[in-house]
């Protein structure tokens, strides 16, 4: 059969996905239902397959994640030779072991894994910031399914090209293509702002540890010099309770970010470790909303949306930038920063990206 597909309006996709469609998440699950409509508008017949099962630590161990065992993995293989698609696309490297089941049994169909980030060096970085055993063994079973997804790969599609090269780095290879976050929009341009009595900053991001990791360098270090509050929007970090100083507030979950976008004189992003691309920069892009960020916050993002922003590591010239921009009462809504995410992060932009990525694979 004649793989080569055509990626924008006819073709047959097989694509494999952690993401069930329905749970509560954060950037990464975000991002994966992006693409997975993407790819329902790019192909006329996509075969979905949701693994959201729980793996045993013998078979993590040997990188069969997310209830990837024997059978299961047979039965993936299968359904791929049966279906004969154009290719299949794996929504992410922790499916490594699926990609050698596919590979085992079809060396001809093409196999194309989309990276959400380097996820040896993101479980190494948390490893370090909770040291445990059980850390180590999410780390060695990532490793493990990285390597498998590089090795059983025909194309590697990573958010950026520093993930490329960590991928280079651990394994001896890296992407194949690039295809930047992006964030179908959820902007409400009639909501009515949050008002509070002074300029806020706004935070928003959910509660795993790089979040959580710089929000406590931001409360230590960073808030006791601001002149303004900053507020905390997200799910699952109700275990900074204490740790802030009282000119940052824990607002928690909130069922629409519109509202506190438009209310905010600006957006913090202060994330010291990490991998892939933070979801917090482009949201605050969709919002037309300025950035105050450290150097990781802003990796990945191109030479435009660095310009547009303000990056500051030392804690001092952190505070100092936030400052100004709260008293220089930055414009609610700002086109020019809205039309970076329009050009590099929005649906489209997605949709051109994995187009050229395809068609260079086909």
């Amino acid at each position: 059969m004649d793989h080569a597909g055509n990626a924008e309006g006819r073709g047959r996709l097989m694509l494999l996905t952690t993401d069930d469609g329905q749970r509560l998440g954060g950037g990464r699950e975000l991002l994966s239902r992006l693409l997975h409509a993407v790819l329902g508008e790019m192909f006329a017949d996509v075969q979905t397959v949701r693994l959201t099962g729980a793996g045993t630590a013998a078979g993590a161990l040997r990188g069969r994640l997310n209830g990837l065992d024997g059978a299961r993995l047979a039965a993936i293989a299968g359904q791929a030779a049966r279906l004969a698609p154009d290719r299949v696309l794996i929504d992410g490297s922790n499916l490594g072991a699926a990609a050698a089941a596919i590979k085992a049994r079809g060396p001809d169909l093409p196999v194309s894994t989309f990276f959400h980030n380097c996820e040896t060096r993101f479980f190494a970085d948390a490893l370090r910031a909770a040291p445990s055993l059980r850390g180590l063994g999410v780390l060695a079973g990532h490793w493990q399914a990285e390597r498998l997804a590089l090795r059983h790969s025909d194309q590697c599609i990573t958010l950026c090209e520093r993930d490329g090269a960590e991928l280079a780095l651990r394994f001896g290879r890296g992407q194949d293509a690039v295809a930047a976050m992006a964030l179908d929009d959820r902007r409400d341009p009639a909501c009515a702002p949050v008002q509070r009595a002074r300029p806020y900053a706004l935070f928003v991001g959910g509660g795993f540890f790089g979040n959580v990791e710089g929000l406590r360098w931001y409360a230590r270090h960073v808030a006791p010099l601001l002149p303004v509050p900053t507020l905390v929007v997200g799910r699952g970090l109700d275990g900074l309770v204490g740790a802030l100083p009282a000119n940052m507030e824990l607002v928690g979950p909130v069922d629409d970010l519109s509202p506190w976008y438009a209310g905010a004189a600006l957006v913090v992003a202060p994330i010291l470790s990490g991998s892939g691309m933070k979801t917090k920069v482009a949201e605050a892009l969709m919002h037309g909303k300025r950035v105050v960020g450290t150097a990781e916050a802003f990796a990945g993002y191109g030479d435009e949306v660095m310009a547009a922003s303000l990056r500051k590591d030392d804690p001092a010239d952190f505070a100092a930038a936030v400052a100004r921009l709260a008293a220089n009462s930055a414009p609610p809504f700002d086109p020019a920063l809205r039309e970076l995410y329009v050009r590099f992060h929005s649906r489209a932009a997605l949709r051109g990206a994995l187009a050229r990525a395809l068609a260079h694979a086909a």
